[in-house]
């Protein structure tokens, strides 16, 4: 999107508000897809619940985690052959629900998350498919002493066909002996299955986790790289179907965050910005913002003067020290009323900021194309009716 068009919606939409430009989304992942070919792309909602309509031609399966989710996969109508239902806590009224919309794709975290998909789906009389999720160590997926287990008493399980596994161990991953040593580990331990107890894994889903460019030292010809990269381990045909899942690398570049200048002071000897939005809208950001600047646009609304440059530390409006968008930002001429834009803000900020603090009103959210202009998905939201009591 050009700083031209940026400026324009940033006026027009007002802030604070994010943008998700479906042009680079679409473009983005139909290299994806292309780069991946012939395995199968499984969009994580997490990332972005917002763009789960904007992806529908090209996202081969959704990552839904939560009931929450779920509910918004059926609103959106979203096609129940595509969903795997996944996430820990799975709970009984939630996965026959899926059940009963139509879902037959599952993961098993634990040996009851098995034990129940199969209880629903005798109670249903379904058939369903189910994947076996391998720990990387941390609170999600099993042992493979318990993957194991589960799979020697498949045959107790009539209505459930375990057709794989799931792995994944992290995200922002740049370091690709890593990855291709968690590559290997989980198809080795697909070999030993097959060797040691028959069990012939039909399907592996594999979350690479591959790292994005963030902030103006990133290397942002890396982010090519590292799809290359991660798929040259996979040159060689696999017996089985392989679906990478993937969330933040398919939606962090075709976001934007607009703010505006709202108050301006000196405090002792640093130049002080308040913005009126903060890190209750832009958590992501804001675990590194302090120290590091992303990649954003500085729009003044006014004629600019001859000024040397200026160092600002951005802060939000909640009532927090923590509230510290960003040190030390050289900008000309700043003012009351001027506009921010961060960049690659497509993945997680617009879900995970910490928005009931305070009961400050939520975002503005769009969609933007050049086919259909703006699309207005959500309005600011207030939520001080949350918290309190009626």
């Amino acid at each position: 999107m050009t700083e031209e068009k940026l400026e324009g919606l940033a006026v027009q939409l007002g802030t604070p508000s994010f943008v998700f430009d479906t042009d680079i989304l679409k473009k983005r992942a139909g290299w994806i897809k292309e780069m991946i070919h012939p395995a199968k792309l499984c969009f994580a909602i997490k990332a972005n619940p917002f763009l789960v309509e904007a992806l529908e031609s090209q996202a081969d399966r959704y990552e839904v985690c939560s009931p929450g989710e779920f509910h918004i996969c059926v609103e959106r109508k979203l096609p129940m052959e595509k969903i795997v239902l996944s996430g820990v806590n799975k709970e009984y009224e939630d996965v026959r629900y899926a059940m009963e919309q139509g879902v037959t794709h599952y993961t098993a975290e634990s040996r009851s998350q098995l034990e129940l998909v199969s209880r629903c789906a005798d109670e249903l009389d379904r058939q369903v498919e189910l994947l076996l999720r391998v720990t990387s160590g941390n609170q999600f997926g099993m042992s493979e002493a318990d993957v194991t287990e589960c799979i020697r008493d498949r045959e107790k399980f009539p209505h459930v066909t375990m057709v794989g596994l799931q792995y994944f161990t992290g995200t922002q991953k740049k370091i690709m002996k890593k990855i291709a040593g968690e590559v290997e580990y989980i198809e080795d331990f697909a070999r030993r299955l097959e060797e040691e107890e028959q069990f012939v894994t039909k399907v592996l889903e594999f979350g690479p986790g591959l790292g994005v460019p963030y902030f103006t030292k990133d290397d942002f010809e890396e982010d090519e790289r590292l799809l290359t990269e991660f798929m040259e381990l996979f040159q060689e045909p696999r017996p089985y179907d392989i679906v990478f899942e993937m969330g933040r690398f398919l939606t962090a570049s075709c976001g934007y965050y607009m703010t505006k200048i709202m108050d301006q002071k000196k405090n002792d000897a640093v130049n002080v910005c308040i913005v009126d939005g903060g890190i209750n809208h832009v958590n992501y950001y804001g675990q590194n913002m302090a120290m590091k600047t992303p990649i954003l646009s500085y729009f003044p609304q006014h004629s600019l003067e001859e000024k040397d440059e200026e160092e600002w530390t951005v802060y939000g409006s909640l009532c927090t020290v923590a509230d510290i968008l960003l040190k030390k930002l050289p900008l000309t001429d700043a003012r009351v009323g001027d506009y921010l834009v961060f960049h690659n803000i497509g993945a997680y900020s617009v879900t995970e900021g910490i928005y009931l603090f305070l009961s400050r009103k939520m975002p503005k959210i769009y969609l933007y194309s050049e086919d259909e202009g703006v699309v207005k998905l959500r309005d600011g939201l207030e939520t001080w009716m949350l918290n309190t009591c009626k």
